[in-house]
């Protein structure tokens, strides 16, 4: 016989232990998400961002090697981790000041991972370090600082942007004693193209102790004439012919900056060519052939001949006349377009 209320008591029944189930569900989603949350964090906090970077070159101040001595955390290091590996005994420095050790990345490798343990994967090795009792190191990127910033206000004056590029520096550089310092010297101006310079070693009292060789190739950026056409030898350079360019000066020491002129074009140009001061030559105000006055200028005395040209010239270029009395040879310079001067 169907009784209703033992029904009602199976269904409540029933309710409850599904509803049991599904907070048991909810619970281990819960853990769960705290279980992946407290990884993130552990991760964050021990894992795989920060790194320690072992340098090529440092000294050490006394008979022991520790860690913070030859690397550096990168910033995203926990503080208080990084504070403790830092003081890190490692292996023992040169026995005298001033005596050097060079380790090979794969010793290297092996005497961190002994010393260290679990923080040897955080290690970023170079291909040697070099270690110097006393002194200081100056690594290659503070040489390569260095290297661009002497060359960069030494070319303030050269006309348009510069751009220091291929620096080429030692990988470091050993002081012998902490009250050393790095002088940069150069031989000439700084000019488009490859430059050398040298690193200086200077000792606390003045005197140049060693010297390392180093070149940089200097980009100077600046608009220069081109061609618009092809410009045939002998034509007069007119204003439709030329356009501006933006041209590395690296590559075209000699090109003309458009002024001057009447030019004429010396050898060929092609469309789109830098025009270089070679490639013109100042329109001749004398004409092969032409009769001009041949001036001799002393001291104290001055003579006017006729003489016929043998070339074109323009002012202020040599030029070789013929005196049409004596039919005898001679190189003056262009004062105008109708008299030679000789000196």
């Amino acid at each position: 016989m169907y009784c209703a209320q033992e029904h009602h008591r199976l269904d409540g029944r029933a309710n409850r232990c599904r509803s049991a189930r599904a907070g048991a569900v909810v619970l281990a989603v819960v853990a769960f998400a705290m279980l992946l949350l407290y990884a993130s964090a552990a991760s964050a906090e021990n894992g795989a961002a920060w790194r320690i970077q072992v340098r090529n070159a440092a000294c050490v101040a006394g008979p022991t090697v520790h860690l913070g001595e030859i690397a550096d955390a990168t910033p995203d290091a926990p503080a208080a981790l990084w504070k403790e590996l830092a003081m890190k005994p490692l292996w023992a420095s040169p026995e005298r000041a001033g005596h050097q050790t060079a380790l090979s990345r794969e010793r290297l490798a092996a005497m961190l991972r002994h010393y260290l343990g679990d923080a040897a994967p955080k290690l970023v090795l170079p291909a040697q370090l070099v270690v110097q009792r006393g002194g200081r190191a100056v690594d290659g990127a503070t040489l390569q600082r260095m290297g661009v910033d002497f060359l960069t206000q030494r070319a303030s004056g050269l006309r348009g942007e510069i751009e220091i590029t291929d620096l080429r520096a030692p990988d470091y550089v050993f002081l012998p004693h902490a009250g050393d310092h790095l002088n940069l010297l150069m031989n000439e101006a700084v000019r488009p193209g490859r430059n050398n310079l040298l690193y200086e070693v200077v000792s606390g009292e003045g005197k140049s102790t060693r010297r390392f060789a180093a070149s940089a190739f200097v980009n100077v950026w600046r608009a220069v004439a081109c061609a618009t056409k092809p410009i045939n030898r002998l034509e007069l350079v007119t204003p439709d012919m030329v356009t501006f360019q933006r041209k590395n000066m690296a590559y075209y020491q000699n090109a003309w900056d458009g002024t001057g002129g009447p030019w004429r074009v010396a050898r060929s140009v092609g469309t789109n060519q830098v025009i270089t001061v070679e490639s013109i030559e100042p329109v001749p105000v004398i004409a092969r052939g032409e009769k001009v006055n041949l001036v001799y200028e002393g001291n104290n005395i001055r003579l006017s001949v006729k003489a016929e040209a043998l070339a074109d010239a323009g002012i202020g270029q040599k030029l070789q006349v013929r005196n049409v009395q004596s039919n005898r040879k001679i190189t003056g310079t262009v004062l105008d377009a109708e008299t030679v001067v000789v000196r």
